[in-house]
């Protein structure tokens, strides 16, 4: 049996490299069969909203990562619904084409499912 890996992305979408480097982590893994769950948590919900002008900042866009994954084999990112209501964040606002947002309620439960968890 595969072992399962999580990507737990928790950094705002802007300000550190983190972010980025958490989704080129999950495409990189995906281009070798590889593909590790990705739950966006904390200010790593952020990453999902799509009305973003990171270029104001000097920043590129995640979106273009984002909108990737179904290229890739992901076809399902979890987001953590208490990070979502703590930010006001409507989950219907969230819409990556070809990917299907779930909600996960119990992070720590979701969590401990995976035998490997890669955070950024």
């Amino acid at each position: 049996m595969a072992k399962r890996t999580l990507a737990l992305c928790r950094q705002a979408p802007y300000g550190s490299a983190l972010a980025r480097e958490g989704l080129e982590a999950v495409l990189a893994a995906a281009a070798m069969d590889q593909a590790p769950d990705l739950l966006l948590l904390r200010d790593g919900a952020f990453q999902l909203l799509g009305d973003q002008s990171p270029e104001g900042i000097g920043q590129k866009s995640l979106q273009r990562n984002l909108l990737a994954l179904p290229m890739f084999g992901v076809e399902r990112v979890y987001v953590c619904e208490r990070s979502l209501m703590e930010r006001g964040i409507d989950a219907k606002r969230i819409e990556i084409p070809g990917v299907k947002v779930e909600l996960v309620l119990d992070t720590g439960s979701f969590i401990a499912a995976y035998d490997t968890v890669l955070s950024f």
